[in-house]
């Protein structure tokens, strides 16, 4: 991604996704995501961590991980 396409995004995406270290397509679903949920991150990290532990999913750590975060920036 050149320097022009990351400014275009910046004041487009939540400051935590945009920050990720993750694909741009990501992010943008990740955005996307957050937009329906009428911006409430914590919301969004909540359905995230729910959706790691599915049964056909079991992703404990990233959820562990996520529900440690949520906590830390509750404080």
């Amino acid at each position: 991604m050149d320097y022009s396409t990351r400014l275009l995004y910046k004041d487009k995406i939540h400051p935590e996704i945009y920050n990720s270290n993750i694909p741009i397509d990501q992010k943008i679903f990740l955005q996307e995501q957050l937009e329906y949920l009428k911006g409430d991150f914590d919301k969004l990290l909540e359905d995230i961590e729910k959706y790691a532990v599915l049964p056909d999913i079991e992703d404990y750590e990233n959820a562990a991980y996520i529900r440690d975060y949520r906590k830390s920036i509750k404080k």
